[in-house]
């Protein structure tokens, strides 16, 4: 009955009712299957280990705890739904699944190369984003890998969504690794959580403690490439931005970001936690005061379209 390989599932295959369509994706934790059942499409994301398989990477407790997540973040319109979960082909021992909502569009990163959007259209998308993340933080989740992979924008509507919570955090969530800080994205880690690692990487017992302005980082360095990178996408950004240092302002590196938006942004991403902005809700509050504003710089493309080669 275990004879199986979750990355492998054909088109047409049954699993526990939902009919695969076609395989979205895989990592060296799980793959992701486009399904279907009663004419409605949905997003299968399966564990490529089992939880007795002795899997170092814990991609069972990883999605697992993704199931959790987004069981208690419901209700915004702007994270993915849950609609299912379960063990294939075995109730007690087999690999777990979590069926979500599918979301057809882009990444942020691809977004912003395929639709050019305006100061205006990102800051507008993003106050949709700190409104989910703020909905996160207030039923006591932390995300803890907000990055631009982590964002899709629909593409029949232009919404966002958060997805991915395989390492978000709540109350008496049990420990993926035995490092100091979480796993996540070293380009979107926060730089006292740098200042952690730096000062107690070696020390076995140190937990760094993730907080809500360790998300509104990340989330601010999201906003913060878009405005500064025309390829975010085709050409990665750096792994590592440093921490030690204030950021250059977006304005100054990319003059079509108007001055007040590039300031707002600059409080997202201080150094100092008590210089930044202290919670999503504040982050959002900050960028919905921008929506009003007017002028050529806020109507045009952020970034000069390339033309195709």
């Amino acid at each position: 009955m275990l004879l199986f390989i979750p990355a492998s599932l054909k088109p047409g295959q049954m699993v526990d009712g939902w009919r695969v369509v076609k395989p979205l994706g895989a990592g060296s934790f799980g793959a992701v299957y486009l399904v279907e059942k009663d004419g409605q499409r949905f997003a299968m994301k399966m564990a490529l280990r089992r939880a007795s398989s002795g899997d170092a990477e814990q991609s069972d407790a990883r999605l697992l705890r993704e199931m959790v997540c987004l069981v208690q973040v419901e209700g915004h319109p702007n994270i993915v739904r849950p609609h299912a979960y379960g063990r294939w082909n075995d109730a007690t021992r087999g690999w777990l699944y979590v069926v979500e909502d599918y979301v057809e569009g882009s990444t942020l990163g691809e977004w912003l190369e395929k639709m050019h959007p305006t100061a205006h259209e990102v800051v507008a998308l993003f106050v949709k984003l700190a409104s989910a993340l703020a909905h996160v933080h207030s039923r006591g989740v932390f995300h803890r890998d907000l990055k631009l992979n982590n964002i899709l924008v629909r593409a029949s509507d232009g919404e966002p969504f958060l997805l991915d919570f395989g390492v978000g955090s709540y109350a008496q969530a049990p420990e993926l690794t035995d490092s100091p800080l979480p796993p996540g994205t070293r380009r979107y880690r926060s730089p006292e959580a740098t200042k952690f690692l730096r000062e107690h990487g070696e020390e076995s017992e140190a937990r760094y403690a993730f907080k809500a302005t360790d998300d509104v980082y990340a989330l601010g360095i999201c906003l913060y490439d878009l405005l500064t990178m025309a390829r975010p996408w085709s050409e990665s950004p750096a792994m590592f931005l440093g921490g030690r240092l204030e950021l250059p302002a977006p304005h100054s590196l990319n003059p079509r970001v108007p001055a007040a938006l590039g300031a707002a942004v600059l409080h997202f991403v201080a150094r100092d936690p008590e210089k930044r902005a202290p919670t999503a809700e504040v982050m959002r509050r900050e960028l919905a005061a921008l929506l009003p504003e007017v002028g050529v710089a806020w109507r045009e493309p952020c970034h000069v379209p390339k033309p195709p080669v």
